[in-house]
Formats: structure tokens, sequence, C-alpha cells
């Protein structure tokens, strides 16, 4: 047991400088990676507040616009719409639902 000690220690004590480069270097490249994964998680989350920001502002404009409507569609009325020159549409055919039309309704086929 001693021998495998001892047989360790001097292979550790020979590639000592080797060793710890590897160890630097791995800890720079963690370092690095660490970085990297901060960079990304900051400007995902800038991203994430200017989409937020850019939703809000198109909201209230969707909002602007509805209210815009609603008061514009109030105002809509059938003598309005008679001094534009709209008048009362007429129906012309009027197709009854017959057994046939049921039937191929229950098959599966709409019309």
């Amino acid at each position: 047991m001693t021998k495998a000690i001892a047989h360790t220690y001097s292979i550790a004590h020979e590639y000592r400088i080797q060793i710890t480069s590897a160890l630097f270097a791995t800890c720079a490249l963690l370092v690095v990676l660490y970085a990297i994964n901060v960079y990304v998680v900051i400007s995902r989350t800038i991203s994430l507040q200017q989409t937020e920001s850019q939703v809000s502002a198109i909201g209230s404009q969707v909002a602007q616009l509805d209210a815009q409507y609603l008061s514009l569609s109030g105002d809509i009325t059938p003598v309005a719409l008679k001094s534009h020159g709209f008048n009362q549409g007429q129906a012309s055919l009027y197709i009854p639902r017959t057994d046939s039309i049921g039937r191929i309704a229950l098959g599966g086929h709409e019309l």
C-alpha cells in the first residue's frame, strides 16, 4: 500500500506543473462559461422587458381603437344608413330544412 502511495506521489510530483495548469485552464474555462451565461440571462431579461413594454403600448392602442369603434358603431342607426343610400334587403328565397338535409348532416356531411 505504501508503494502505491509513494508511486502516486512521485507521479503527482513529476506532473505537478501540468496538473496545476490543467486545473487553472479548467477554472478559466468555467469562468468564461459563467460569464457567457450571465450575459445571456441579462440580455434575455432586457429583451423580455422591451417586449412587455411593447405589449402594453399595443394594448393601449387597441383599447383606444376599441373605444373609437364603439363610439362610431353607436352612431349607426337605420336613418343614418338610409341617408348614405343603404336600404333594407329582401330575402328572395328561403330554403326550408328537409329530412334529406337532416340525414346528410347526421351522416357527418355538413352543408
